[in-house]
């Protein structure tokens, strides 16, 4: 496990995502922001070509795809979410933006295929084992040849942070029902990488932590 890049993409700007829920609900605004304070985003993104199509399953508000549609207009934003209210807000937030598309669903309903690159940013650890299996492998499915597959999760490791983590998780999953799904199912970095391989592709893991109590990785991860 390698540090990942401490420059973000110069063309990231999160700021002026974030403006585009100005006219969102008080709530979406407070999380919207939040995500951006917990989550290391402009970190990621820089890992994202910077053209092509590209595919964010599991895009929740928008606020990931808006970063990336926003950032240059040579990138084609696809935003795929189960949630019908997610992309509602998701929609209005991207209005005017002539690169960048949502749609209700999942990765098996979505017909395109030849993605540059496909992000998944704390969606699998709502899905148990074999469901995260079949995601990987639509990914798979989906990307070029020469396309990459940038997926984040929250390690088990630190303890203590993993401890944060899920008991935070617990709450938006169980007690608040934001998030989507009934449970959670965190896994280490040693069972992402051998779901990978079952899937098809070659991974390196890289640490994204910070001083905060959230044990950020990013498995990028290359078709065999």
């Amino acid at each position: 496990m390698t540090p990942g890049p401490q420059r973000p993409d110069a063309s990231i700007d999160i700021y002026a995502a974030l403006r585009r829920y100005r006219k969102a609900p008080l709530f979406i605004r407070c999380f919207t922001f939040g995500r951006h304070l917990l989550a290391p985003l402009e970190r990621i993104a820089a890992y994202v070509p910077p053209r092509g199509a590209i595919l964010d399953v599991g895009c929740g508000h928008g606020l990931f795809a808006n970063m990336l549609a926003l950032g240059t207009e040579h990138r084609r934003i696809l935003g795929v979410d189960p949630s019908a209210a997610k992309i509602d807000i998701a929609r209005r937030s991207s209005r005017g933006l002539q690169n960048i598309e949502y749609r209700l669903g999942t990765i098996d309903q979505i017909p395109e295929k030849d993605f540059q690159a496909i992000a998944i940013l704390d969606v699998l650890y709502l899905l148990p084992d074999d469901k995260k299996l079949e995601v990987l492998q639509a990914c798979r499915d989906r990307l070029t040849a020469d396309g990459v597959l940038l997926l984040k999760t929250n390690d088990t490791r630190p303890r203590w942070k993993y401890a944060v983590v899920r008991a935070e998780e617990e709450l938006m999953v169980r007690a608040i029902g934001l998030t989507y799904g009934g449970e959670v199912h965190f896994r280490g970095i040693p069972r992402y990488l051998e779901l990978l391989r079952q899937a098809g592709f070659d991974a390196q893991v890289f640490s994204l932590d910070s001083w905060l109590p959230v044990p950020h990785r990013l498995f990028l991860a290359r078709p065999l």
